[in-house]
Formats: C-alpha cells, structure tokens, sequence
C-alpha cells in the first residue's frame, strides 16, 4: 500500500514537472482580458477613450509572443460590454497580429452588432465580428503598436441561454532578418522574421499561413454597426437642435424692440403707399369722367343752310318809267 501510494506520488510529480516546464518554455503569455483587468466595467461611451487603458501591454522580446483571449456568457457581458487596450512591439520592431477566433452576433441583414476593431499606428482601423470558416486573419504593422477594441451590445440579450461570445488574438514580434534563429514570414520583406519556435507550433503567427499548413488568406471584415454609437449621435444631434433652437429664441427676444419697430415701420409705410395709390386713382378717374361727359360743340354758322330771301321768292316788276 506504502509503495502503491508512492508510486502515484512519484508519477504526480512527474506530470506536474512536464506541465510546469511546458508552460516556462511556451513563447506565448496568455492574458484572459476580465480576470486580469483588460475589459473594464461597463462604461459610458462617451468616455471610453478618456477612461481607456493608457500603459499599453508591452512584448519585451522578440522570442515572446502573447494570446489575448476571453468568453462572455449571457450575465458576463453586460458587465464588461467594452474592452480597450494597446500592444507595443520593442523598440525598432514590427508586429504580427492574428484574428484567430472571433464569434460574435451579426444582425439577420449580415451587419455586426458587436464588433473586434483592430487600430494601427497609421490610424487604419480592420474591424470584425465573425471569423468565416475559422480561418485567421494575420494584420501587421511596422512600428509595432495596435490598439484592440471589444464593444458588446450590452442592451440586446443574446439569443438562448447557452449561447457565448468569444475572442482569441495572438500578437507576435517581427524583426530584421539579420540574428541567428528567426524565419521570414515573407520572403520579400527582410523585417518580417519571427522566432522560430513560433513555426509548426500549432498557432497561425504569418501571413497567408507560412508558419503553419493548411491555412488561406485574410479575410476581407465585415460592415460594422454599433447600435451605441448610434444612440449617441442621436443624443448629440438632439442637444445641438436644442441649443441652436434656444440661441434662435434668445435673438428674438434680445432684439423683439427693433423687430417690432421694423415690422411696424414697414406696415405704416405700406399703409400710407396704399393710401396715396388710392387718391391718385381716384384723381385720374374723375378726369377721365369729366373728359367723358363733355357735351358736344355745335358747328359753326357757316356750315349751316339758311332760307331762301323774300326778294327772291316775291320779286318787283319793274315800272317802265
């Protein structure tokens, strides 16, 4: 019994020590985002670039890697709804970045409600919410910083119960090909080596798959929409309608003396214009009755038939004499 319990004892220790030297010798850290304070509590929008991590996740070597990875259940993610963080390179170094998994919700029209939004140094932003197939997406960037973004619908319920939501990225550091034990992850570019423990370890680190077999390439993301961000834009269109509508009522009443002073010099001068309209009028239209009703003027005498004179209708025999 003595031996038989020593025997197990032995063979604990055994596994214990394999488990142990795996995890000293693996070139990833993982960090599971909630445990380890990467997603906060659920925030106002509005200031989450101001509450936002600010240290970013340093790789002091080029021989680690690390795996950034999280669930969220149908409690948990109304919680911890939005997840910000950076990841710097050292100094002169690039980074790889894999989208290894992500399974989050998309509307019934293929638009995402939650989104992973991948942010480059050139402000160049990738988004997604679905990783098709459960092919990777390999992104990189030259000056070895990348800002990750996880925002969650926390308003709309997940579909059942069980259903989960999920995220796994995997950040490695590309150098110069000029030291001893790094590979290219391009052939064409000397500043794309990696570690070579990274290749045939069973996680995608390159481009189109170099490192490992069986793998295609990126794939295109998807249109994104944020429900949140659109209740905000609303929010700020309503208060900007509301402070020009108050500045407009303001004026009014600030200057209501000169508008009414305006408005009624303008109807007494209208009035009085209507006014003399009128006595012109009525001017013009007594001339031209009193030029209508002029009686005729009779033709002179000299047109007129006078009668015959008496001498020539009685004339005197003349006498003889």
């Amino acid at each position: 019994m003595i031996l038989w319990c020593m025997s197990v004892l032995f063979l604990v220790q055994c596994l214990f020590g394999a488990y142990a030297g795996h995890a000293v010798n693996s070139p990833y850290r993982v960090y599971d985002m909630i445990p380890q304070g990467i997603c906060k509590v659920r925030r106002i929008p509005l200031l989450d670039n101001i509450l936002a991590q600010a240290d970013p996740i340093l790789l002091n070597s080029a021989e680690h890697g690390a795996i950034f990875r999280q669930t969220w259940n149908s409690s948990s993610f109304k919680k911890y709804s939005d997840c910000k963080f950076y990841v710097q390179a050292p100094s002169h170094m690039g980074l790889y970045l894999t989208v290894n998994k992500v399974q989050l919700r998309k509307s019934h029209k293929g638009i995402c409600i939650d989104t992973l939004v991948v942010k480059k140094s050139n402000d160049k932003k990738h988004q997604f919410c679905e990783t098709p197939d459960s092919e990777p997406t390999v992104l990189y960037d030259d000056r070895g910083r990348m800002r990750i973004t996880v925002n969650l619908d926390a308003n709309l319920a997940l579909p059942l119960l069980e259903d989960i939501l999920e995220v796994q990225l995997i950040v490695t550091v590309k150098r110069k090909c000029n030291v001893d034990g790094y590979l290219p992850c391009e052939e064409e570019d000397d500043n794309s080596c990696i570690s070579k423990y990274f290749f045939g370890d069973g996680f995608v680190n390159c481009p189109e798959c170099v490192d490992e077999k069986g793998c295609v390439k990126d794939n295109d993301p998807v249109e994104t929409f944020n429900p949140s961000n659109v209740f905000l834009s609303a929010v700020i269109s309503l208060l900007g309608t509301m402070i020009v509508f108050g500045a407009c009522l303001w004026c009014i009443f600030k200057h209501s003396h000169c508008i009414f002073g305006c408005i009624t010099s303008n109807i007494t001068e209208a009035v009085r214009s209507s006014q003399s309209n009128r006595q012109s009028a009525t001017v013009d239209q007594i001339q031209v009755e009193l030029h209508a009703s002029a009686p005729p003027t009779a033709p002179p005498e000299e047109d007129k038939d006078l009668p015959p004179s008496y001498d020539s209708l009685f004339p005197v025999p003349s006498t003889g004499r």
